[in-house]
């Protein structure tokens, strides 16, 4: 009697070739992203979401041409509001944002990121737990402080948090309660973080290239659609 054992040794064989050629290399929930405890319909599709006083956050934002170039996205941006100090840089992100479209210029971005982390009125620890940046660079007066702050909204044209109008302030703290839900539903603990669709935070430890990163961003922004 002819065997049998043979062709199907050869068939076993080939389902596990073929099983490791059809590998799925995408993105793995728990991993490289995690879903949201609360989901967000009305967000931008990706939102960095960040602090001023967070070193990780300023070397991150002159990444984030390469990574809107890769993913062909523009992204977003949400301050944190853990607290006072970060809803103190918040403020004045936000007078930034409102006077700019939604949002501050990369070059107004580095400059921010540079006043709240330099002088005696930088945070070190308003940015996410575990998380701990340099000491400042040299100790500034409130007085010095201020002007500072108020050079650089001039440089950009625009009227520095204490010259908002009324109207203004109002804005600027909406776009601060708005963020405070954001950072809540999506149980923000440290950043920068990405959050796409409002739905999948991204897990950027989890990458070891700015091409996997924005490789993850550009996967889960198409993932629902």
């Amino acid at each position: 009697m002819k065997s049998i054992f043979k062709p199907l040794f050869f068939v076993f064989v080939s389902l596990f070739v073929l099983a490791g050629c059809s590998e799925d290399n995408s993105p793995k929930e728990g991993n490289e992203y995690s879903v949201i405890p609360t989901q967000m319909s009305d967000l931008p599709d990706v939102v960095e979401i960040f602090s001023l006083a967070c070193g990780n956050c300023k070397n991150m934002e002159s990444m984030i041409p390469a990574i809107e170039d890769m993913t062909k996205i523009d992204i977003a941006k949400t301050h944190v509001t853990f607290n006072e100090s970060a809803q103190r840089s918040a403020y004045v992100y936000y007078a930034a944002a409102i006077q700019n479209g939604g949002k501050p210029s990369h070059e107004m971005m580095t400059d921010l990121f540079t006043y709240t982390q330099s002088g005696a009125g930088a945070d070190n620890h308003d940015h996410g737990e575990g998380q701990v940046e340099e000491e400042p660079v040299a100790a500034m007066t409130p007085a010095e402080k201020k002007a500072e702050m108020i050079a650089i909204f001039d440089k950009y044209n625009m009227k520095s948090p204490i010259d908002l109008s009324e109207a203004q302030h109002e804005s600027v703290y909406q776009q601060m309660v708005k963020a405070e839900t954001i950072v809540t539903n999506a149980d923000i603990a440290s950043v920068p973080a990405f959050l796409v669709q409002g739905k999948y935070l991204v897990n950027s430890a989890a990458h070891k290239t700015l091409e996997d990163l924005a490789a993850t961003i550009t996967y889960l922004n198409n993932l629902d659609k």
